[in-house]
């Protein structure tokens, strides 16, 4: 496997798993958001992204970048191992091996509940077990449960919800083109405008500046929900049959991507963190013969 594993204590922390994620609300944390490649090897260790404050995690010293070593005595792990180390029913601190920028390291880290954590950045969890915002009706997140990615026939912005080109000024989600006649939605949202004004994952998109979408080619979609230069974008969503108008001004996607920990590198969208050395983690490693 190629792609990326990322080890999130929270639904909002990026757009790849902005889509509501299923866990349980009983699950104690560090705090702390870890990310790698499954399958790899000790060159390539779970990285410390996120760590989200006033954590247990945060209250260690642990500080993004940072290299898990070891999880209670398990040397040499990888991020799917990890994770059942790190996201637990027991409440029972874990003692965690770093490698920092002073170099290695051991603390002890306690638990808060996941739950705790998410209700404190505004969600609520849904029947399905996912994560969705607190204001998120019944009718949103059925709906919502329901969606599969793999089913978009057409994706705008799909480099981990960004444009290739990240001195566009866009609105800080993708695109998802469905087939007629379902609408296209709004796919993976990241921190930025969009989010912030209360655009939801999930929304179908009625217009853009007064300009209706359906039947725009991909290039043309892309014109339409960006721009090079500072602009405001108003937005009309279909929510479940409630139509809403969101106005925001757009911003510079290299501007989304900081806020949200990440930066460009070969084509596609890795973490910020992390030292030089590390960047071969991130790399596609070539396909067997």
């Amino acid at each position: 496997m190629s792609k990326l594993v990322y080890l999130a204590i929270l639904y909002c922390l990026a757009g790849a798993f902005v889509r509501a994620q299923k866990s349980s609300a009983d699950e104690y944390v560090t705090g702390m958001a870890v990310l790698g490649r499954p399958g790899a090897d000790s060159s390539c260790p779970p990285i410390v992204w996120v760590v989200e404050p006033d954590t247990p995690a945060a209250k260690a010293g642990i500080q993004p970048g940072d290299r898990v070593l070891a999880v209670d005595g398990h040397r040499g792990i990888d991020i799917v191992q990890a994770r059942p180390l790190l996201r637990t029913n027991d409440p029972k601190p874990s003692t965690i091996e770093l490698d920092g920028e002073h170099g290695p390291y051991t603390v002890t880290v306690g638990r808060i509940k996941a739950s705790v954590l998410n209700e404190r950045e505004g969600f609520k969890q849904g029947p399905d077990g996912g994560w969705y915002p607190k204001n998120a009706t019944e009718a949103e997140m059925q709906r919502v449960s329901k969606f599969k990615e793999t089913s978009a026939i057409e994706k705008v912005f799909p480099v981990s919800h960004y444009p290739a080109n990240l001195e566009l000024y866009y609105p800080g989600f993708e695109i998802w083109v469905w087939k007629a006649p379902q609408p296209m939605t709004v796919g993976g949202i990241e921190h930025g405008p969009a989010w912030n004004a209360g655009v939801h994952y999930g929304d179908a998109i009625t217009s853009v500046n007064g300009v209706n979408p359906r039947g725009k080619s991909v290039p043309e979609l892309e014109q339409l929900f960006s721009s090079l230069k500072p602009t405001r974008m108003m937005l009309v969503i279909d929510r479940d049959g409630a139509i809403n108008t969101f106005t925001f001004e757009l911003a510079k996607a290299s501007d989304v991507a900081t806020a949200n920990h990440k930066r460009m590198y070969e084509s596609k969208m890795i973490p910020s963190v992390g030292p030089p050395a590390y960047l071969h983690c991130w790399e596609t490693p070539p396909k067997s013969p």
